[in-house]
């Protein structure tokens, strides 16, 4: 669990850097996050006031540590951790993602706010625009966190298939098992695998309604 003093991480905010896609073109991550820092120190801040930053490619940086208050949202700083998204240049409150990045760094956002969560109790992913009169992140988070990448859910409705798979192949192999039973052991064995398939299958059944939802809603 990640805390700002007492107070639990609970949020994250979404940024951007409203650079242009060509920003720093040939240079590395690391010399991007100097020249932020650098912005930042110029407004008095300590240091970098994102804890993450993602580049065009998918690269990931750190920032501020997590357990450490960011300076990203003005009143909304304690017990959220800031990622900026490089690029946003002129970016609309309302356009699609893909509008002003790239599907490297919806991967890597996705995939950096997964690892948050198991860090850390999130209840809440929002962007800057929700809580100041801005443009940034260039984009509604919400509506974007509510349709994955096609590419991500078919890898998900494969797995789905693959773990069905593998119920069946256990159960089949759980039965071969229990066949060796004599009398009373027998009928106790089958009992108690019948009511093991029938739960696992009831939680299958729950993974893949989520999963439904989550992709067509």
């Amino acid at each position: 669990m990640i805390k700002h003093g007492n107070t639990t991480v609970d949020t994250i905010f979404v940024h951007c850097a409203a650079t242009r896609a060509d920003w720093y073109a040939g240079r590395s991550l690391a010399d991007k996050v100097a020249e932020i820092t650098r912005w930042h120190k110029a407004n008095g801040w300590a240091t970098i006031g994102y804890h993450w930053l993602i580049d065009r490619d998918g690269q990931t940086a750190r920032g501020r540590p997590e357990n450490v208050v960011g300076a990203h949202v003005a009143n909304h700083n304690t017990g959220s951790i800031g990622i900026c998204l490089i690029g946003g240049h002129g970016s609309n409150e309302n356009d699609p993602f893909e509008k002003n990045y790239t599907p490297a760094q919806e991967e890597s956002l996705r995939d950096l706010i997964d690892e948050i969560k198991d860090r850390t109790p999130i209840t809440k992913i929002r962007g800057h625009n929700e809580v100041a009169a801005k443009a940034c992140p260039g984009f509604n988070v919400s509506r974007w966190l509510a349709h994955k990448p096609a590419q991500k859910a078919l890898a998900e409705s494969t797995t789905m298939q693959a773990s069905a798979v593998q119920l069946l192949a256990g159960g089949g192999t759980a039965i071969t098992a229990v066949a060796s039973f004599d009398g009373r052991a027998q009928i106790v064995a089958l009992i108690l695998l019948g009511i093991g398939l029938l739960a696992t299958a009831w939680i299958m059944r729950e993974r893949i309604r989520k999963w439904a939802r989550e992709t067509h809603e």
